[in-house]
């Protein structure tokens, strides 16, 4: 059934990243505006994670101790084809957000990043999830969101 204006939008998130305190805030915003959020230090925990909830997005830290975002990403979707990832990161550089575009991952943040940016952008992942069919991918070539960062050109 689909939701209506009234109700609230809640997702299911998965939060990955080797700082602790980025996980406290993120799960912390995230939950406060209903979202079940479950937070993972590595990429064994978060796949460990990805197998106990059914997430519909996953923020991923780009360096973790025991992976790469992007190669975790690879892994995340190849279990859950319908996640959309965010990936994060204080090492940005063109090279990543070409490979960001070349996944097609939902949106790529450098950090230091405003929440409520990212709030916006999780919500945008949710209800892609939910829809089934990249709403927000008709918006540009690529459907990869880069919110406070110029686009890269190819």
């Amino acid at each position: 059934m689909p939701r209506t204006d009234e109700q609230k939008l809640m997702g299911r998130i998965l939060v990955v990243d080797d700082q602790p305190d980025v996980c406290w805030v993120l799960s912390r915003i995230l939950s406060e505006r209903g979202h079940e959020v479950r937070t993972a230090e590595s990429g064994a925990a978060a796949l460990a994670a990805l197998a106990r909830l059914d997430c519909q997005v996953a923020v991923v830290d780009y360096r973790l101790p025991d992976s790469n975002g992007i190669d975790l990403i690879l892994h995340m979707t190849e279990r859950s084809p319908r996640l959309q990832a965010i990936l994060m990161t204080s090492y940005g550089d063109a090279l990543l957000c070409q490979q960001v575009i070349d996944q097609d991952l939902f949106a790529y943040f450098d950090k230091p990043f405003s929440n409520e940016l990212m709030i916006h952008t999780v919500e945008d992942a949710v209800r892609a999830s939910e829809s089934g069919d990249d709403f927000l991918a008709k918006r540009s070539r690529s459907r990869t969101q880069f919110p406070g960062r110029a686009v890269p050109q190819a």
